[in-house]
């Protein structure tokens, strides 16, 4: 039987963004640089949870006896070999051989039902030994007394490659998981740049109009101006700037205001402050009521998702959207070359509305974590389990445990405790980049199954650009325009960090008594605010009479608690 990844899981990067690191871990090649091979079986030397100083374990080590533990999990559409289940397969089998440890499925939910599954679970006070919880679940969970401190245990368990990877976000994903200074929970961490936007633009269309890549706020201001005249495609209907019911692709554009709308930042006293009621985030809806009053935007964005704006895309009706980096591997995107072969699609940064660099939001790269019911005889076991993540589908992953090629039945959904790199598709960018750049053999810049793929796709593309009707070369289009050079999502990205032009959320945090029970009311508030006064129906004095109620219905008290 022969396992390896298959070749077109950047597809799925939108779907299960959490498992980013499961997918490119279940190569033939090792996921990781060469010296991170060395850190996974790293021992960590310090006080125990019984109080001995300096004691080395082996953070893989296997239980002499084997224990079991009942977890509560979610799965969604997963296949397997016959005779094979989700209770009983070569993943479970496989932590049972090398760990010790005996998992056995107390409940199994799609993953739409398991927020709800867990709610009842934690309200019977029945909970299971393992378990993922959100940060609202964890803090009631911390005060019902059912959980374990797991501090001392990580610092004992956790291997230096786990702490390198949780650690890759400045610390966030730690003190999310961290109440009254003590650790209750492994953070599932994965990429916080998911909230992170670029400009993307059809090159093809500025070229054809003798226009520039916008530097300025007034510049794309122009450009999208220029594209409605001119609708370069010769399709009726078109406009400038995308624009949905959601508001999430708009993000790019407050952030070139300075404005960071649903996001809580570090206002100039290094207080934490809500971003949504800035003087900063009303000049920039205010400038979007007087784009859309100059036809710039849809008139009926209001009513229109996400899915018609990339569709308009993809017919040739808009020049320019705000949206992540991975936007060419949207569901129908690459049909974009194929119903327009000319078409060019390039990422750009953000440009801003002043002489200030606009600066990306990086958003939490911990939104779950996995915990332990209080009493429960081994809590070390969630580290030691998030060590086996770490060595065997990060830094030496086992193809055998990765993807059937010849049944295609994958694996490496059956794991627990999966979590990712924040950092992880960036570095894939630069080690593809360094291959484009010195058009060295793939094999020698390819350090994962994965950027194989994007390398021989790329290659693929740019020798028959215009062959834009073979799958090959659409697929090869999407990994260029994703993590190849110039231009691609990634490479925005990059710059971002490189240059020191992101900002990233204050909280030390995942929730607050007050923000689990107001904030989504005061979020509403604030979304529909804002689309009123886009579409003319609200102004300046209205965001005024809204800040002053967000304070009173609770903001100024969830602020109060954050802060405290």
């Amino acid at each position: 039987m022969k396992v390896k990844r298959g070749k077109y899981l950047i597809v799925f990067l939108l779907i299960i963004m959490v498992m980013t690191s499961v997918l490119s871990a279940c190569g033939s090649k090792g996921t990781n640089d060469p010296k991170e091979t060395k850190e996974a079986h790293s021992t960590s030397a310090t006080n125990t949870p019984a109080g001995n100083v300096n004691e080395a374990v082996d953070p893989l080590g296997k239980y002499e006896t084997p224990i079991e533990v009942k977890i509560g999990r979610s799965a969604d559409n997963l296949k397997f070999e016959p005779g094979q289940s989700i209770d009983n397969n070569l993943v479970y089998d496989f932590y049972e051989k090398q760990l010790g440890v005996k998992l056995i499925n107390e409940w199994v939910v799609p993953s739409n039902q398991y927020a709800a599954k867990s709610n009842v679970i934690i309200s019977s006070g029945n909970i299971p030994d393992l378990f993922r919880v959100d940060g609202i679940q964890l803090r009631n969970l911390v005060e019902a007394g059912m959980i374990e401190d797991l501090t001392e245990v990580y610092k004992k368990y956790a291997s230096d490659a786990t702490k390198k990877t949780v650690a890759e976000d400045g610390g966030y994903a730690v003190h999310a998981a961290t109440i009254d200074g003590k650790m209750y929970g492994f953070p599932e961490t994965s990429q916080g740049f998911w909230t992170s936007n670029v400009l993307w633009l059809r090159q093809d269309w500025l070229e054809k109009l003798g226009l520039q890549p916008p530097k300025t706020m007034d510049e794309l201001i122009h450009i999208a101006s220029e594209f409605v005249k001119n609708n370069p495609d010769g399709v009726q209907g078109t406009y400038g700037l995308g624009v949905s019911k959601e508001l999430g692709q708009l993000n790019g554009f407050f952030n070139g205001f300075h404005a960071y709308p649903f996001q809580w930042i570090s206002d100039s006293n290094g207080k934490i402050a809500y971003g949504g009621i800035q003087p900063e985030t009303k000049a920039a809806v205010l400038k979007l009521a007087e784009m859309y009053k100059e036809g710039l935007i849809d008139k009926e964005f209001g009513v229109k998702d996400e899915s018609k704006i990339n569709e308009a895309f993809v017919a040739g009706k808009l020049g320019m959207i705000y949206t992540h980096f991975a936007y060419p591997s949207v569901g129908g995107m690459m049909d974009l070359i194929a119903n327009h072969p000319d078409a060019k699609l390039s990422a750009y940064p953000m440009p801003s509305a002043d002489s200030e660099p606009a600066k990306a939001f990086v958003g939490p790269t911990a939104g779950a974590f996995w915990v332990v019911k209080k009493g429960f005889k081994h809590p070390e076991v969630v580290i030691k389990l998030a060590n086996m993540f770490t060595e065997h589908w990060m830094v030496n992953p086992k193809p055998e445990y990765g993807t059937n090629e010849e049944t295609g039945i994958m694996y490496y959904p059956y794991s627990i405790l999966a979590f990712s790199s924040p950092m992880h598709q960036i570095n894939q960018h630069r080690r593809v980049k360094a291959a484009m750049l010195v058009k060295e053999p793939i094999d020698k810049y390819a350090n994962t199954s994965d950027e194989y793929f994007y390398l021989k796709g790329i290659y693929d593309y740019l020798k028959n650009p215009k062959d834009t009707k073979k799958t090959e070369i659409k697929t090869g289009w999407m990994y260029q325009g994703i993590f190849g050079t110039p231009n691609s999502g990634a490479e925005v990205l990059d710059y971002y960090f490189t240059n020191n032009l992101t900002i990233t959320t204050p909280l030390k945090v995942a929730s607050t008594p007050t923000m689990s029970q107001k904030m989504p009311t005061l979020n509403k508030m604030e979304e529909v605010l804002y689309t009123k006064i886009i579409l003319g129906e609200a102004g300046a004095a209205d965001f005024d009479k809204f800040v002053a109620d967000w304070k009173k219905q609770g903001g100024d008290e969830i602020t109060k608690e954050l802060n405290n």
